[in-house]
């Protein structure tokens, strides 16, 4: 044989979970820069092998495609958290074990100096903590904690001071500063009302998303994370992964959702006539994002019906309708993709109805706007979601980790239009899984077991009969998630030509019981046809 046909690698002896239209499962694999060059028996394969081949036998290992996590946020409360701040969850299940955690932290920071904390769950903890427990906690220090949602916080009485807030300070717009029975603040504060504390912080630097970035894609590379869709990026953070890829040490395929947070980032974007997507197979734009709607476990997401146990809560959207719909009109226009964040029924609606503005005044076929989160998706909002051609991004990671809180706050009735996938596979609706890590666990297999038992963390079950099948849940996390990225055609699939993004797995997904999904290990990961992670050899 030619070198130049010789395979670089080769995988056989195994089950090759394709994802390819038939869903065929095939015996081997082989690599040929970067690319899959032959899918399929044993024999075939070898025959591309030559002296300079290297083989793998898998002993009949199941492999899958490179996984796709849809949403996440791998810089800014995330990498940059790993290197800044102290983890207060999302295990702990007490307060005192989280300011415990907080109280070591201080000791090693200077006086004077903030202190951030991450990823608290109040709902496991049973409450949040008092503004008392959290001054004696950081007495000398500004301290503010991020609910794991990252949409309220909790701070002491020094970062209230440096923030302004007393008991005269007015919610601001879109924002709720919780006060107790004598109408002094708590310390909690509800989105917007969080960023008149958390923007005292300094800025994370390029340099903080630098270092934090690297430690969260060898983490994504153990999970078999190939590619992940970056949410809410910013100028700095933008600015280390250009820096990563650069140096060959961006690790995982990027796209990325620009921050419509940072003042000028989307505006700058339109004015230099950037279209959507934009990059090459490492490292690309693909939309303009904005957090309009908000979070169910925080109780603050935007539904038509109350919150349980609070008659006057029906949540809170992040924007006005006419300056959201004016933002997506433009960005629509300019020809870069829209993604918004919809969580509760209203939230999801008000999403789609500046959508359905924007393409009455500009129509374009394959725009593939997505909803990010996409979580309260009634019959009604199935059938925008198709007329429209919307993408249902799905939070499927907060079935298993925040299922529990949806389950307390939004009641049991609610769960059957919750992540709703045999519904909207039988119509045809792209729906894409992911985490939003580190707001869940990035482990994709957490998310494909809990979209096919609908199962939480603690056990209980989420209206069974939307429940789907082990190869339509990996699906969501690979060709799905390709296609939400305009990237099916190069990835999401082993098929000749694709990238070779492959996960060797401890079991068959297709053939354990559905129980052992959640405990599906990566022993083997694959990018370009390197390997990148490897737990055998």
């Amino acid at each position: 044989m030619y070198p130049e046909l010789q395979a670089d690698l080769i995988l056989f002896n195994g089950r090759i979970i394709t994802v390819d239209r038939k869903n065929s499962v095939t015996k081997a694999v082989a690599v040929r820069d970067g690319r899959i060059l032959k899918v399929g028996t044993d024999a075939q394969v070898k025959r591309t092998a030559g002296t300079c081949t290297r083989a793998i036998d898998l002993d009949g290992k199941a492999v899958v495609p490179g996984l796709i996590d849809s949403h996440m946020h791998p810089g800014g409360s995330w990498g940059a958290y790993l290197v800044r701040g102290v983890a207060c969850g999302p295990d702990f299940t007490r307060v005192d074990e989280m300011l415990n955690a907080v109280k070591k932290k201080v000791a090693e920071t200077p006086p004077g100096s903030w202190v951030l904390g991450y990823s608290m769950d109040n709902v496991k903890m049973g409450r949040y903590p008092t503004l008392k427990e959290l001054d004696e906690a950081s007495p000398e220090n500004p301290l503010y904690i991020q609910r794991r949602d990252g949409h309220n916080g909790v701070a002491n009485s020094l970062a209230l001071q440096i923030a302004g807030i007393t008991r005269e300070t007015p919610d601001p717009p879109h924002g709720k500063i919780e006060h107790d029975e004598k109408g002094e603040p708590t310390g909690l504060l509800r989105e917007t009302a969080k960023d008149l504390v958390y923007h005292e912080l300094p800025p994370y630097t390029e340099d903080e998303f630098y270092r934090g970035l690297q430690i969260v894609f060898e983490e994504c590379l153990r999970w078999g994370l190939t590619s992940i869709h970056a949410s809410m990026v910013s100028p700095a953070e933008f600015r280390a992964m250009q820096r990563l890829k650069r140096e060959g040490r961006l690790g995982v395929r990027t796209a990325v959702h620009i921050s419509g947070r940072d003042q000028g980032m989307v505006e700058g974007a339109i004015a230099l006539g950037l279209q959507t997507p934009f990059g090459d197979e490492w490292l690309k734009i693909t939309a303009a994002e904005w957090v309009f709607d908000t979070s169910t476990s925080g109780r603050t997401a935007a539904y038509y019906k109350p919150y349980v146990g609070e008659p006057e809560n029906t949540g809170i959207l992040l924007y006005d309708q006419e300056d959201i719909t004016n933002r997506v009109k433009a960005t629509h226009k300019a020809g870069i993709r829209v993604g918004l964040d919809g969580v509760g029924d209203r939230g999801i609606d008000r999403a789609l109805d500046a959508i359905e503005a924007a393409l009455k005044e500009a129509p374009r076929k394959d725009h593939r706007h997505r909803i990010e989160h996409c979580c309260a998706v009634t019959p009604p909002i199935q059938r925008r979601l198709k007329d429209l051609g919307a993408i249902d991004a799905s939070a499927t990671g907060f079935i298993h980790d925040l299922g529990d809180a949806y389950l307390k706050n939004r009641g049991r009735a609610e769960m059957k239009y919750m992540w709703p996938h045999r519904s909207l596979i039988d119509q045809g609706i792209h729906a894409p899984g992911h985490s939003d890590a580190s707001i869940c666990s990035p482990n994709p297999w957490l998310g494909i077991y809990s979209m096919v038992t609908r199962k939480t963390s603690g056990g209980k079950v989420l209206y069974a009969k939307e429940g789907i099948k082990p190869i339509e849940a990996i699906q969501a996390y690979t060709i799905d998630g390709a296609y939400a990225a305009w990237e099916e055609n190069i990835k999401g699939s082993v098929e000749p030509g694709k990238l070779a993004d492959l996960c060797v797995l401890d079991r068959d997904p297709l053939k354990v019981p559905r129980e052992e999904l959640k405990d599906v290990e990566t022993l083997i990961t694959i990018v370009g046809g390197k390997i990148a992670y490897d737990k055998l050899h």
